[in-house]
């Protein structure tokens, strides 16, 4: 019996599920195909009931080859990670949200997702990705914290997110950028204009 489940049985044998439709964050799980299994209450008066639906049709068009990406990336590494999507409002407009999901395992395989949808962070916010940039939003703010000269932890701290959600974006940054060192990204990303380099009067901070 792992530690969850005997912490549980202490506890009389709470009810996970029960617990997870109460929860006032937008809760799902979503299968291997993309479909969504399971939404909480929260994500149901948001959204709408999207159950047997596939989850791209919960994003903007131009969100749903991202979307595709980032389901295929999260069941071939099995790592947890975030995501920001234009999600479409139970009214029908589009809401920038942040998606984080973590890996649901069956007999070692990932077999489908559970995840969490908040609104974006106005801390650390900056302008949408320039349109043809090959950089997601969140992408932009670790390259630009790159910039800055903050470490893993610093820029973790600073955007609330674990340091391996930070070494998955800077992982993909680097690749979507073609450069190999972090040093190399925040030179390409300057020439681009995708970021700003910090002045002589601001100094940028040692890591």
């Amino acid at each position: 019996m792992n530690r969850l489940a005997a912490e549980l049985e202490d506890l009389g044998g709470a009810d996970i599920t029960g617990a997870l439709e109460e929860l006032p964050v937008r809760s799902f799980i979503v299968d291997g195909d993309g479909i969504v299994r399971w939404q909480n209450d929260a994500s149901r008066a948001a959204i709408g009931d999207w159950a047997g639906c596939s989850w791209s049709g919960v994003v903007s068009r131009s969100s749903t080859e991202e979307l595709e990406t980032f389901v295929r990336r999260m069941f071939c590494s099995g790592d947890p990670a975030e995501v920001t999507f234009d999600v479409r409002e139970a009214d029908g407009k589009m809401a920038r949200r942040e998606v984080s999901a973590a890996p649901l395992r069956e007999g070692g395989a990932v077999v489908g997702l559970f995840g969490v949808s908040t609104p974006v962070p106005t801390r650390g916010a900056r302008s949408p990705a320039p349109e043809g940039s090959a950089l997601t939003d969140r992408q932009l703010q670790v390259l630009q914290l790159l910039a800055e000269g903050k470490s893993t932890a610093q820029i973790a701290d600073e955007l609330v997110l674990s340091k391996t959600t930070v070494r998955n974006h800077i992982a993909h940054l680097l690749a979507n950028l073609g450069v190999h060192t972090r040093v190399q990204a925040v030179i390409a990303g300057a020439r681009a204009g995708l970021i700003r380099l910090p002045t002589a009067d601001e100094p940028a901070e040692s890591s």
